[in-house]
């Protein structure tokens, strides 16, 4: 039996966003990338560090310091308080991007796909987690170019502070809430999210 190592316990989730009737041949309408931590596995039975899960991958390394106390490595009060929670148990779902191509961002289909992440990979996670940031300020770098053509991401607002508020504004519809001091907001994945028809009005 190996010893554990600390990237085995974060799983990279990754996949399509595709729309069509299934008899029909379906489209490739978006793109996303999540991370799940299964810090119960780790810090139960195996006793690695947390830190170090987080700190596997360059995307999910600075979220440690904004959920947990570094010496407890519980969830930190300042986490519970912006969620107005008593207690938080669980691992963790990180969505790191959610891409969707400009004829389909109609009717939040955004929105409506995170809270399909939320339900099918949020099970046992106790939060999930977002870094509200715009694509079109991201570097240039390790990017598909054609895919980056079809989303169009020049047609976006070229202000960053502006964009970075109309981001958070807009998942605040899911229930996300800004931790202060920190570019990152957070769900409680026990509360109720918004139907489907709430989220496409």
């Amino acid at each position: 039996m190996h010893a554990s190592s600390p990237d085995d316990f974060i799983y990279t989730l990754t996949g399509r966003v595709v729309a069509g009737d299934p008899s029909d041949e379906v489209i490739t309408v978006g793109k996303f990338r999540a991370y799940y931590v299964d810090a119960n596995a780790a810090f139960n039975y195996n006793k690695v560090s947390l830190y170090d899960i987080f700190d596997t991958y360059q995307e999910t390394v600075d979220y440690y310091e904004a959920i947990y106390d570094i010496n407890s490595e519980e969830f930190s009060e300042k986490l519970l308080k912006a969620l107005k929670a008593d207690y938080l148990i669980g691992n963790v779902l990180i969505i790191d991007r959610l891409e969707i191509l400009p004829a389909f961002r109609s009717y939040n289909l955004g929105l409506i796909t995170m809270r399909r992440l939320i339900l099918r990979f949020g099970i046992g996670a106790g939060i999930t987690a977002i870094k509200p940031f715009p694509l079109q300020f991201e570097m240039e770098i390790h990017r598909d170019d054609d895919w980056k053509e079809q989303l169009v991401l020049t047609a976006f607002d070229k202000n960053s502070r502006s964009a970075t508020a109309s981001l958070k504004k807009h998942y605040r519809k899911l229930g996300f809430v800004p931790l202060p001091g920190t570019p990152f907001m957070f769900l409680e994945n026990d509360k109720t999210l918004p139907s489907v028809a709430d989220l496409r009005r």
